[in-house]
């Protein structure tokens, strides 16, 4: 009797592993039209991306995606020269200040030195519009507005600090 449930244990155990297997590889396998966005552990400090969604970022890089807690988190991997991640962008994805929603984080707008903090601290907060920027600059004593293109390894130390 005890032959028969070692049996059925092990039967259990086998298809338990190959049902989990499937399931990694089917989630492997992407569209090209529409990419599945896992959120995962920050890539850069190790938290919880899920827990902060209005500060969440994705990069797409290398067919990969590499999440960030925060634009800052993001920004000071991304100026990381021992990586490929800045040199292989295909998407970059925040989340604007004001709506909550994914935008394009290439074309954004970023204020750094308000009165506002991320998960992290001081960040650069990002924004669809220059105009949104400007009024949130205002409001919140921002210290300046840069583009994705403007913000380099010396910016993210400077405005860190």
């Amino acid at each position: 009797m005890n032959k028969i449930y070692l049996l059925i244990f092990v039967l259990l155990t086998v298809l338990a592993c190959n049902s989990q297997t499937n399931k990694e590889e089917n989630a492997k396998q992407t569209d090209n039209s529409s990419v599945e966005v896992k959120w995962t552990d920050c890539q850069n400090c190790g938290m919880p991306t899920n827990d902060f969604p209005n500060w969440q970022v994705m990069v797409k890089a290398e067919g990969k995606n590499v999440a960030f807690c925060s634009p800052r988190c993001m920004l000071i991997h991304l100026a990381d020269s021992s990586n490929n991640i800045a040199k292989a962008i295909e998407k970059l994805e925040v989340t604007d200040y004001y709506t909550t929603q994914k935008i394009d984080g290439q074309t954004a707008f970023y204020v750094t030195g308000s009165d506002k903090t991320s998960a992290m601290g001081k960040d650069f907060i990002p924004f669809s519009t220059k105009e949104d920027a400007q009024n949130f600059m205002q409001e919140h004593n921002g210290k300046k507005i840069y583009s994705f293109r403007e913000i380099n390894k010396e910016t993210v130390v400077s405005e860190l600090k």
